[in-house]
Parts: structure tokens; sequence; C-alpha cells
């Protein structure tokens, strides 16, 4: 997880199910997610 926070991997589909599953959750709210915190400039956390 630390190297696709720090944006040193890129994740595969079925990474990204099998994450959004870990967390309760469908693969299109965690891309929603996601989307929503890249349009807004958010950056992950530990970000400099």
């Amino acid at each position: 997880m630390g190297k696709i926070e720090r944006g040193e991997h890129v994740p595969t589909l079925p990474l990204i199910l099998k994450i959004a599953a870990a967390l309760g959750i469908s693969a299109s709210e965690l891309m929603a997610a996601t989307e929503k915190n890249l349009n807004s400039g958010s950056e992950p956390p530990g970000s400099p």
C-alpha cells in the first residue's frame, strides 16, 4: 500500500478490487473518492 500511496506503483484492476473489498466498499466508490481527491488537489498522506 505504501508504494501506491507514494505514487511509486500503479495498481492493477484486480488489486483495486481487492483493496475495495478489504475496505468494504465497491471499486467504483474507491475510484470516485480517489478522483475527488485528485480534482481537489488533495495530496495523499505523507506527501511533501
